[in-house]
């Protein structure tokens, strides 16, 4: 047995079912032992959309997913996804391959640390130099992995070690019990609970990590407080639901943060501050606050906990709703003007304008449907004016918040969940960085719609340097014709300029379960309302 065959079973052990990424030289091994093995390799086109794959693939799965690239070139194309996922707390296994033991020194070709490289991106660097430790090495790795809060971890593959004899077995995964919030916490945290007239909770990722969503709804439901999630916590609670205050997170000005300005008690569960900085949503009155996770809370300013509930979130909030204590919903008024928002919106001309785009997808799309945002003017948009009804159905970074992550973010949705439709939404910039993976959708069969704002340049940028500044650089770029790019991979294209045409068009390609690219001409003026 070689190394490279023993690696590929203890990755079997740890349930991984897919590997994205590009092959080469130095870990032809490892490609060779994935035959005889039940993982599916997944080809893409960039090493950068194999990791942003991975990612997707772990916030869908709630499990470690894994990508792979040769050295050097291979692996710092990585880099981009793996920081997303280190900044975004998501488990990614990145498996970069490298030279033989005897050359790792430089000036070697194609050569640098990339221990070094990753260490600052992943919660573990590691290198497999013996294959009498790969099992020990990725049982470590996949604990590092999910460990909250959890992240990337890198691993190391040298050629000779891959290459060399091995003996061995994976070893066992263990299962970690956590335990529940002691009672006296539980006592305190009802008692500021009762003494508070406008409570809010804050509700995070977190959550879903700790497979906690159906024990929260019991809980806010129960004690009848308002919830404000985070946007990736987005669907914690369907915003048809009357404690719904939708998405906070990405702009720091918006009404909603009302809700937190009269606050006397927020209760944060399942929250990273990455999520929605402290200072953006500690202000208007003094305030309580109570943090309910399975670590402690982090450390920044103006979030200074006065009781921390940790360990087993589902022990703790199944408690918590069962505390007797029952709250009038004080944020009736602002769920009112929250839904003039969302709905009340502009006529429909062209170009068209960004909140009837949003619209026309949320109306085509059913409530367990995944869309999958780029980065960009529309992600703002998708925020503001998008509302989810179940966990997991719209995914975005709010990390690293890299531009090109909706297409191959896409392609793993649809590899995760065949049986959903899925929609890409990107700028005109975001799609051309990663659009070379509509060739691997096509090749896989993973049919999904791309949905275009076209608004000729980085739109976003273009409008904070117009209000800054009163002039523009480097902002706006030339397009191809998207119908014709969008054909020659395959894939059916088309062109609209109102929203009636986009949601007629996008209705025909998820009923027809197609590959397609929707491009929708943008009004770029309306972009300057989310700088006001």
């Amino acid at each position: 047995m070689r190394g490279s065959d023993l690696l590929i079973k203890c990755l079997e052990n740890e349930g991984v079912t897919k590997i994205f990424g590009i092959p080469g030289e130095e870990n032809l091994e490892v490609m060779d032992s994935l035959i005889d093995s039940g993982i599916e390799f997944i080809l893409t086109k960039h090493e950068e959309s194999a990791s942003l794959m991975a990612e997707v693939a772990a916030l869908l799965t709630n499990e470690p997913g894994v990508c792979l690239s040769t050295l050097g070139p291979g692996a710092t194309n990585l880099v981009t996804g793996i920081a997303d996922s280190y900044l975004n707390y998501v488990p990614v296994i990145a498996l970069t391959g490298q030279v033989w033991l005897e050359r790792a020194y430089p000036p070697q070709k194609q050569y640098i640390d990339l221990i070094e490289l990753f260490r600052p991106i992943t919660k573990a660097s590691l290198s497999v130099r013996a294959s009498s430790r790969i099992p020990t090495i990725v049982r470590n790795a996949f604990d590092i992995a999910t460990q909250e809060r959890p992240g990337p971890v890198h691993l190391e593959l040298p050629e000779d070690v891959m290459r060399g004899i091995a003996e061995g077995d994976p070893l066992p995964r263990s299962l970690v019990e956590i335990s529940g919030g002691d009672d006296s916490s539980i006592d305190i945290l009802t008692k500021m609970i009762e003494s508070s007239e406008t409570p809010i909770v804050l509700a995070g990722r977190g959550i879903l990590r700790a497979c906690a969503q159906d024990e929260f709804r019991e809980f806010v439901r129960s004690l009848n407080i308002p919830v404000a999630h985070t946007w990736m916590g987005s669907g914690l609670i369907p915003f048809d639901d009357p404690l719904s205050l939708h998405s906070v997170g990405l702009r720091t000005h918006d009404f909603m943060r009302k809700a937190f300005e009269l606050s006397d008690l927020v209760i944060a569960i399942g929250y990273d501050i990455l999520e929605f900085q402290p200072v953006f949503w500690n202000i208007g009155i003094k305030k309580k606050i109570a943090y309910i996770g399975v670590s402690r809370a982090e450390t920044a300013p103006k979030f200074s906990p006065d009781i921390q509930l940790v360990g087993n979130m589902k022990k703790i909030l199944s408690l918590l709703a069962s505390c007797n204590v029952r709250k009038d919903n004080w944020t009736s008024e602002l769920r009112e003007q929250l839904h003039r928002r969302i709905f009340g919106l502009p006529p429909d001309e062209s170009p068209v304008k960004p909140q009837l785009a949003v619209r026309a997808i949320r109306d085509c799309l059913g409530k367990k449907d995944i869309v999958v945002s780029d980065v960009g003017a529309h992600l703002l948009w998708m925020e503001k004016l998008y509302p989810t009804y179940a966990e997991r159905t719209l995914i975005a970074s709010n990390g690293l918040l890299p531009m090109g992550i909706a297409v191959p973010g896409a392609i793993a949705a649809k590899l995760i969940c065949p049986e959903k439709k899925v929609v890409a939404v990107c700028g005109d910039g975001g799609f051309l960085m990663t659009s070379s993976e509509l060739e691997t959708a096509s090749r896989l069969k993973t049919p999904f719609t791309t949905v275009i704002f076209n608004d000729g340049g980085f739109g976003m940028i273009k409008i904070r340097q117009l209000k800054n500044f009163g002039r523009t650089i480097g902002v706006d770029f030339g397009n191809p014709d998207f119908v014709k790019y969008a054909e020659s991979f395959g894939a059916n294209g088309y062109k609209v300029s109102t929203a009636k045409e986009l949601s007629e068009v996008l209705m025909n390609c998820l009923n027809n379960d197609e590959l397609s690219v929707i491009d929708v001409l943008i009004d770029y003026d309306e972009n300057a309302h989310l700088v006001e």
